[in-house]
């Protein structure tokens, strides 16, 4: 691994963490880990906290464990693990910031503090799995980032009841990022002729349904407040979540791919 790609990700990881105003930390201390579950349960709720031993167990061997703290008081954490299906690469399984600093920095910071530590064990690959029905969370991964989707894998985590995903199935998308490259990439636009895979019907609020077939130019949009939608019209929502699903499901069994976000959506191009 070369000195100066460490070098600059230490150095990137440290100009994100003093923009967003915190201390990145990665914990061991049963104190920490115990905040750390106090944190956890802020964000999703209890359902999915994991108990004490267990993440004593996964920093003692070295698992990625951190807190993000501003004055002392911690406002994220970041979880993630050592993997070696195809290929050996750090799965970074949660990142959770509190309510109040959502978009304030904290999740890029954490991200980066993460890339960082895998370059200076010599880890270049990072993944993770993320709801695909979030725009916000593309632009986060997808443009802030640069991961690209290798995957679409239907009800990933089964039937969860947390503060995001009570009522709901746990479609994800799973995303790679090579931590040797630049990080970010630029929104994308689709080709022109592009056509949209998901079209919009006039019974219902963004009712939405497949209609066409993948090819590289073309788009997957996305309604608008996914998380409102699902609120206030949660059949129209579920109707978006299905024809969504196919369209994935669509672009990886004709070989095609997702090459980018941008304003209209996924953009699909060639296989990669």
């Amino acid at each position: 691994m070369s000195p100066a790609l460490v070098h600059d990700a230490e150095i990137g990881a440290a100009l994100a963490a003093a923009a967003a105003d915190v201390v990145i930390d990665t914990i061991d201390a049963i104190a920490d880990l115990q905040l750390l579950r106090e944190v956890m349960n802020q964000v999703w709720g209890p359902e999915i906290v994991p108990p004490r031993n267990l993440l004593r167990g996964m920093a003692m061997a070295g698992s990625g464990i951190a807190l993000a703290r501003r004055h002392g008081e911690a406002v994220g954490f970041s979880i993630g693990l050592l993997g070696w299906s195809d290929g050996v690469h750090f799965h970074s399984h949660q990142v959770g910031v509190v309510e109040a600093e959502r978009g304030s920095g904290v999740g890029y910071a954490l991200k980066l503090a993460q890339r960082a530590q895998c370059l200076a064990r010599g880890v270049t690959e990072m993944r993770w799995t993320f709801d695909p029905m979030l725009a916000s969370n593309a632009t986060f991964n997808l443009v802030r980032l640069g991961a690209t989707i290798t995957s679409y894998i239907p009800d990933c985590y089964g039937a969860r009841t947390d503060a995001f995903n009570t009522g709901d199935v746990t479609d994800r998308v799973k995303v790679l990022w090579r931590l040797d490259r630049p990080v970010g990439a630029q929104p994308l636009a689709p080709d022109a002729a592009g056509q949209p895979l998901i079209a919009l019907v006039d019974d219902g609020p963004q009712v939405a349904r497949s209609f066409v077939s993948a090819q590289p130019g073309a788009f997957i949009p996305l309604p608008d407040g996914y998380h409102s939608l699902r609120s206030e019209h949660p059949a129209a929502a579920a109707s978006w979540r299905t024809a969504t699903g196919a369209a994935f499901a669509d672009c990886f069994e004709s070989k095609l791919s997702i090459i980018g976000y941008g304003p209209l959506g996924y953009v699909v191009g060639e296989a990669l």
